[in-house]
């Protein structure tokens, strides 16, 4: 028998502990990866937010929920799937989900992670869920309550999970901006506000606040959206809009004019703007008008994150150094298989084309030349144009002419 010395003693002592230092630093490397999840209240509204655990954007998104809805639309969906809030935060965006004042969570409505804070508002007793009727129809869920529409993208299978989260209507006076403004104050980076519906109405009076913090806007088939008379306050803003399907039969129509003219009094004071219906852009059928729940809530998150890349901070100088001087046009567009690029100069374009999901399709060069679209798939692609530090993002509505 070997007798065990005092140095193999510490050999073996050294060993083990960089075993265990290894396995404790892949743990902690682990764990910082993960997202931290909490809740607080700021003018009587309850917020809810993800810190990024691969945070590598210095802008926040600040979510703000339509008539009667909650963080819950946000964060997850009726059949269990991932929400829009936690693949922003994948993506590394720190993420708040601002909640109407004048709802009641201490009463219930809440979803886990999250919790309602022990020093926030004690419950009122007696209050009801704030119902809406007729919802199937005008939300584009199907024609009637029950009865869905055969391509419908909301899964109405696990429509009872979703009326367990609607919210108790409370007693708070307090102003939904207010507490919205409050948000973006506590924000150390820009941010960018996403509103659905009529939370846009809210979102748009905290943006004359704190004008200065913000990006823009994403408008999810929004109430109430900007108009000229928030202009020139909002010159140099950004926005995205994006709408479902059954527009007509839904009533939407008006509120989609004017969306559409509005993009485009963005683009004239200094910002870069769109609007994407995805019947008619991405010829995807049957969302609705809460497609952050749809079964193809991702593929609609895909749309606007590709969207939002265009200002990360891994873009060199798109906003510090745009020139809205330089004008890159794109005709036709919609197109078949091909489209060409007009440039009012001489540098030459260097062009990137991206599927809904962020895969790159062709890359290449132009000046004032067609683009080959034959090998790319119908629908919606993005485009990224890059002319010298300029850099923006188009979409192409490829239909295969």
């Amino acid at each position: 028998m070997t007798p065990v010395t005092l140095n193999n003693l510490n050999i073996k002592r050294i060993f083990r502990q960089i075993f265990f230092l290894i396995i404790s630093l892949l743990i902690a490397g682990k764990g910082m990866a993960q997202h931290t999840y909490g809740s607080y209240y700021t003018n009587d509204a309850l917020v809810n937010f993800i810190k990024s655990g691969n945070k590598k954007d210095s802008s926040a998104i600040v979510m703000v929920p339509g008539l009667n809805l909650t963080s819950y639309i946000f964060f997850t969906t009726p059949d269990h799937r991932k929400g829009w809030a936690e693949l922003f935060a994948d993506k590394g965006y720190d993420v708040y989900m601002v909640n109407d004042p004048k709802y009641d969570f201490a009463t219930g409505g809440i979803i886990a992670p999250f919790s309602v804070p022990i020093n926030g508002k004690p419950a009122t007793p007696g209050l009801e869920q704030a119902w809406q009727s007729d919802i199937w129809r005008r939300w584009g869920f199907g024609t009637s309550q029950g009865i869905p529409y055969a391509d419908a993208q909301f899964p109405t299978d696990s429509f009872a999970n979703f009326t367990l989260n609607y919210p108790y209507v409370g007693t708070s006076a307090k102003l939904f901006e207010n507490a919205i403004s409050a948000v973006i104050d506590s924000i150390k980076g820009k941010v960018w506000l996403l509103s659905h519906s009529a939370g846009t109405q809210a979102a748009v009076l905290a943006a004359h606040q704190k004008k200065a913090k913000l990006n823009g806007f994403i408008l999810v088939e929004p109430a109430g959206p900007p108009d000229s008379a928030d202009f020139p306050d909002f010159n140099g803003l950004h926005m995205f809009g994006v709408y479902g399907d059954y527009i007509t039969s839904r009533n939407q129509t008006s509120r989609k004019v004017a969306v559409e003219t509005i993009s485009v009094k963005f683009q004239n004071a200094g910002g870069i703007s769109d609007v994407v219906s995805l019947p008619e852009d991405s010829l995807v059928k049957g969302n609705s008008h809460l497609m952050m729940q749809d079964k193809n809530s991702k593929y609609v998150f895909n749309i606007i994150e590709h969207w939002l890349q265009q200002f990360s901070n891994n873009t060199v100088g798109i906003e510090s150094k745009f020139n809205n001087n330089i004008s890159m046009n794109l005709y036709p567009n919609p197109t078949g298989n091909e489209i060409w690029v007009e440039n009012n100069s001489r540098d030459i374009i260097e062009y990137s084309i991206y599927s809904m999901d962020g895969r790159l399709l062709q890359e290449s060069s132009v000046l004032n030349q067609k683009i080959d679209l034959s090998n790319l798939p119908n629908g919606l692609l993005f485009i990224k144009l890059k002319q010298k530090e300029q850099v923006i993002i188009k979409k192409i509505i490829k239909n295969g002419l």
